[in-house]
């Protein structure tokens, strides 16, 4: 897969305005209040969200996600239902020693590693330093020198104002904050690596301007690049300052990224709950692989569901429920397709479970469970360390339409922890988290993403302590009533997703 089809957020963001149509409506009413007393209570669901912790980084390919994979497996076997796997290959890549050290023999602390970039010997590579000061159009000049690039910060915030569509919140008057530090957007668009290798630049240094080091530390960013064949690090904006002073001195640098790069099998798991139309489907899916407690715990609520759904008789389910846990999300380059995330890869092998043709189910509606029970933290450049703010994470939804809207809306009536965003993709590829692919396939989606700024971080204990069981409960349970309401409407009521000329993009790039 080429590096494009990630890296398309630019293009699809300033055709958003023009290819997005105005919601139809679609006349949703609440038919009836679910009543959900199967629903596993807020200390199962908790003992789920601490197991699967547990396994600690839980990265693509890696056996701590093997682990996890094979116990939500037999957890879902535990509940009655046939687990199904689809195992798949990948290369990965997995560093043993990052450093960087000045030719005066001072150390430079290295918040990380940049996913997928290389590998070094194991006495690593010398070179000159070349300062790269903001964007790079062209690396020729660090030919057979290290590449020092500043990177500085960009809100997630802003982001998100550009490519999504306000449709709502809970409460009323929750609305995108003024700045969010979050270093996943400033990570996913990243250096380009490629260009430095075609360059011929030995490594690369990438110094990101405007976070903590604390903040930085174990971010495990960009996770959108295939491997480049070149080394890279990011280092803090306090550790780039001693870099840009030691270049100025004439000093060299020794860049150190020693791992291994090796094909190992990687399983998406999925299971079938039989309804009384099985012509017709919901799709319940999450992602297995991440760094730390909340990314990715979604199986825990995928759990939850299942136990609900499955301890009802089958003529109480109007249509079958496809759980789908899939893997590759921290690798999308080997698992994604045509610019989609993860989950793209199931949907294309498993075709007859949601795409409507002759003999093939229709997925109606889709629903897709990520990050429970985040609490904010917010990143104080000045002080050195983010900090906790008090409120739960905000909780981003991305609904399809306006009546998928309506659905949320009403499941989590009642709720005493919510701080949701309720928002339309303006594009598809624009869209975070693994609801995206089901959206890009035509399938009306409600979509929990919500994103911490601690998301892609590798913390001390998982950062267990940054969630809050009662608010990963109360999401839980609102999805529940939500499938419960999808199932129970008629399609035409659900809608459809509107022609979105970015799908179109994507195939194209």
């Amino acid at each position: 897969m080429k590096r494009r089809d990630f890296s398309t957020f630019g293009l699809t963001a300033l055709l958003a305005g023009m290819v997005f149509p105005a919601f139809p409506s679609t006349g949703f009413s609440e038919q009836r209040k679910p009543s959900i007393p199967a629903l596993p209570d807020q200390r199962k669901l908790w003992s789920w969200i601490k197991r699967l912790n547990s396994f600690g980084p839980r990265l693509t390919g890696s056996p701590a996600q093997a682990r996890a994979i094979d116990y939500l497996a037999g957890e879902l076997r535990g509940m009655g239902l046939e687990v199904k796997r689809d195992q798949l290959t990948m290369r990965r890549w997995m560093p043993r020693t990052t450093a960087f050290k000045l030719s005066n023999g001072d150390v430079i602390e290295v918040a990380a590693p940049f996913p997928y970039s290389g590998l070094t010997p194991p006495g690593g590579i010398s070179g000159k330093m070349v300062l790269f000061n903001g964007r790079v159009q062209a690396f020729e000049k660090a030919r057979g020198k290290i590449a020092v690039v500043t990177v500085k910060r960009r809100d997630l915030a802003a982001f998100l104002e550009l490519v999504t569509n306000r449709r709502g919140s809970l409460p009323e008057g929750i609305d995108f904050p003024k700045a969010v530090t979050t270093p996943l957007i400033t990570g996913l668009l990243g250096v380009p690596i490629d260009k430095a290798r075609e360059a011929g630049v030995l490594a690369v240094v990438c110094i990101f301007e405007g976070v903590s080091e604390v903040q930085l530390k174990g971010q495990v960013l960009p996770f959108t690049t295939p491997y480049w064949g070149l080394p890279a690090i990011w280092v803090a904006q306090s550790e780039g300052e001693r870099i840009k002073a030691a270049i100025k001195h004439g000093l060299s640098g020794r860049l150190t990224l020693d791992g291994t790069l090796k094909d190992v099998a990687t399983d998406t798991i999925y299971a079938v709950l039989p309804g009384s139309n099985l012509l017709e489907t919901i799709i319940i899916n999450t992602h297995t692989d991440g760094p730390n407690a909340c990314e990715e715990n979604g199986g825990a609520g995928i759990l939850a569901l299942a136990h609900y759904f499955s301890s009802l008789p089958k003529s109480a389910r109007n249509r079958s429920l496809v759980f789908v846990l899939v893997t590759g999300h921290f690798q999308l380059p080997q698992f994604g397709r045509h610019g989609n995330q993860a989950t793209a890869t199931w949907l294309e092998m498993h075709p007859e479970l949601w795409d409507g043709k002759p003999g093939h189910a229709k997925a109606v509606a889709g629903a897709t469970i990520e990050h429970l029970g985040c609490t904010e933290w917010r990143d104080d450049f000045a002080k050195g360390h983010p900090a906790p703010t008090g409120k739960p994470e905000l909780d981003l939804i991305y609904t399809s339409n306006k009546s998928m809207s309506d659905v949320y809306i009403a499941a989590a009536r009642g709720r005493k922890k919510v701080r949701a965003l309720i928002v339309a993709p303006a594009a598809a590829q624009v869209m975070l988290g693994e609801g995206q692919p089901l959206y890009a396939s035509g399938i009306p989606t409600i979509s929990s993403c919500p994103i911490p700024d601690y998301l892609c971080q590798v913390l001390p204990g998982g950062g267990l302590d940054r969630l809050d069981p009662d608010y990963a409960f109360q999401q839980v349970e609102t999805f529940a009533r939500t499938v419960d309401l999808l199932d129970t409407m008629p399609r035409g009521e659900i809608g459809i997703v509107p022609f979105n000329l970015s799908t179109v993009i994507g195939d194209l790039l």
